[in-house]
């Protein structure tokens, strides 16, 4: 879908310069890429300023090699095309030796488990703290594969479990010399990000360094201890994203990408322009002041995570380490500085329009094809309605209603993936699934009240089901409504 035509800028528009800010949040990028395609098909916008952090970072390389809005129509497509290539893992991850030798161990699936599925959320409206279920449908490395975790209770098979992995852990430990800065490495993206393959198309350093566009990749310098941006023509500039640091051709931008995604602890720190850089989130994961600082007035800020962090009832007096931490930094601490990276001192006339999930959909490492396309639509929704010039009361309503169609569908994803898993009917609740659809198309249908628009497939989210790995169940009816009336 190209959408209309859109009419020539004024001079104003001309002069008044646009940025995309694409903050950080792992596989919850999707969102933004969701938010971004309606932005260009429907809106007709094309940036003049994009600003990115960690998972943002991909996804604004990949847009910055367009400067007209054909290109931009046509990478926004490519963007699409790569994240979902990317629920591969073995396209994105590569283990460290020393956790390589723990595959197939209680200790290596117990890192698996904690990578991918104890950082995925809740399902939306079920009230469950996790879901524990299928983070795993679509991965074909052992990360994201679907864990076996010993239950309590059952010591005595998990002390035999632990003695089979001991010659494991030996050759593990000896592994481990200079490489326990983290448990994975991002060397298989980059490779895929220079010459392309398993659906992830290349990046044209070429495009990207041309002028039209600027281009800021939020990093952290270890050893200066500072934020720098990295630009698209491989330069390296501090803080206020204009001070030269190093001129123009020092960085490769796909080691910018790398270091801009490489999350502390789980991916070593990527050596670049003589530094050692990690993730620009963990400083300023809504680059607005640098898009302001490079003259945009017209800013949209896209984000991955939620604003406001979901209420857990959990009792965290008894919790494990690694849940607090989770917790406390993952969560807590990451929202408040994504509220401050969006209140800058900004210049005077500057605009700032958020679009922001309200739900949350995926986990930061979620490798699920299906639930990907989910929060990519759900992104495309959440931006039709910010930009919408709806009164406040309808606003409210559009609103509830592109929720309810995100929480309905994450919901029917799941209760179809048991069923996709089991290979089985019987094994879903067809008459609770039949209800998620119903809420899908009711919602459609207020939004197309309110005059809003929805994507071309949005009637397959309830007429038909979800993404999955695999072939369909045994006796799943093709019309479930009319199958469950």
């Amino acid at each position: 879908m190209t959408g209309p035509e859109k009419p020539e800028k004024t001079a104003a528009q001309k002069a008044q310069k646009t940025a995309f800010v694409l903050a950080g949040g792992g596989a919850k990028g999707a969102f933004e890429a969701g938010a971004v395609r309606y932005l260009v098909e429907e809106q007709g916008i094309v940036p003049d300023v994009i600003t990115a952090a960690s998972a943002g970072a991909l996804c604004a390389a990949v847009l910055a090699q367009a400067r007209t809005h054909q290109e931009m129509l046509a990478r926004t497509k490519e963007l699409h095309d790569d994240l979902l290539a990317m629920t591969r893992s073995d396209l994105l991850f590569g283990k460290q030796p020393w956790v390589a030798e723990l595959d197939g161990t209680l200790f290596g699936r117990a890192i698996d488990h904690w990578v991918v599925e104890r950082t995925r959320p809740a399902i939306p409206g079920e009230g469950a703290e996790r879901t524990g279920g299928a983070a795993g449908s679509g991965g074909s490395a052992d990360i994201g594969a679907r864990p076996v975790v010993a239950r309590r209770g059952r010591a005595i098979r998990i002390a035999g479990q632990v003695a089979r992995a001991l010659p494991s852990l030996g050759r593990a430990w000896r592994q481990r010399r200079g490489r326990t800065a983290s448990l994975l490495t991002l060397d298989p993206l980059a490779e895929r990000l220079r010459r392309g393959g398993g659906g992830i198309a290349p990046i044209d350093f070429a495009l990207v360094s041309r002028p039209g566009l600027d281009l800021r990749l939020a990093v952290v310098a270890l050893g200066a201890g500072v934020l720098r941006y990295v630009c698209g023509d491989g330069a390296v500039v501090a803080d206020d994203a204009r001070t030269l640091v190093c001129p123009p051709g020092t960085v490769d931008v796909v080691d910018g990408v790398v270091a801009s995604a490489s999350v502390p602890m789980l991916f070593p720190p990527r050596p670049m322009a003589g530094d050692a850089y990690v993730d620009g989130g963990v400083v300023e994961n809504v680059p607005v002041a640098a898009a302001a600082s490079l003259g945009a007035t017209r800013i949209y800020a896209i984000l991955a995570v939620p604003i406001d962090p979901r209420a857990v009832r959990r009792d965290f007096e008894s919790a494990s380490a690694p849940e607090v931490f989770i917790r406390a930094i993952g969560e807590i601490s990451f929202a408040e500085r994504q509220r401050a990276n969006l209140r800058p001192a900004l210049p005077r006339g500057t605009v700032v329009t958020v679009i922001d999930p309200r739900v949350d959909i995926v986990g930061p490492f979620d490798v699920s094809r299906g639930l990907m396309l989910v929060n990519m639509d759900y992104g495309w929704l959440r931006a039709a309605d910010v930009v919408s010039d709806l009164e406040p009361p309808l606003r409210r309503r559009a609103n509830e209603a592109t929720d309810a169609i995100a929480v309905a569908r994450t919901q029917a994803w799941h209760r179809e993936e048991e069923m996709w898993l089991a290979g089985d009917v019987a094994a879903g609740d067809l008459s609770a699934l039949a209800r998620c659809k119903r809420v899908v198309r009711d919602a459609l249908s207020e939004r197309k009240g309110l005059g809003l628009p929805v994507p071309p497939d949005a009637t397959a989210w309830w007429a038909g089901y979800e993404v999955h790995e695999g072939e369909p169940p045994r006796g799943l009816p093709p019309d479930l409504l009319d199958a469950c009336a």
